[in-house]
């Protein structure tokens, strides 16, 4: 009978232990990623303006978020005018920029979103108007186990 408590015990300690999460929060629901190791998340939509594709690449680890690179199609409101090279029709410029432990977009449906995860598709093609919020947070691990990428 105390072996079965001791169980019980270990369990909730275990399950309430904090952990280290990218958690992606937007009106279409939240995805919690566990931080064990960085991971790559990329950022692809069509720009509002030029209609053209934009991929935005960050290393995320439990230290914060990294912008390494962008890309585009096409020069207009809101992209860079410096470049490294062109590869596969896209204006590269790479990147090593801190951007702290949150980092937001605004979307509207028109830009058509997707959010890759380690090269894991983890939203895709959002309905609603609104902010794409990320964010490095230590969390329950109970909370990963539900809602994770």
């Amino acid at each position: 009978m105390r072996l079965k408590r001791y169980l019980w015990l270990l369990l909730l300690i275990v399950l309430v232990f904090p952990v280290n999460v990218l958690e992606i929060d937007s009106k279409e629901g939240v995805v919690k990623c566990p931080l064990f190791s960085p991971v790559k998340v990329e950022i692809s939509y069509t720009h509002s303006v030029s209609l053209t594709k934009v991929i935005d690449t960050y290393k995320v680890s439990k230290d914060g978020i990294w912008a390494i690179e962008e890309r585009w199609q096409q020069f207009d409101a809101g992209q860079p005018l410096s470049f490294q090279r062109v590869k596969n029709g896209f204006f590269v410029k790479r990147l090593n920029m801190y951007m702290g432990k949150s980092w937001r977009y605004w979307f509207i449906p028109l830009n058509d979103v997707s959010v890759k995860v380690d090269g894991k598709l983890v939203l895709s093609h959002m309905k609603k108007e609104g902010i794409l919020q990320f964010g490095v947070k230590r969390v329950p691990l109970i909370t990963v186990l539900f809602g994770r990428c």
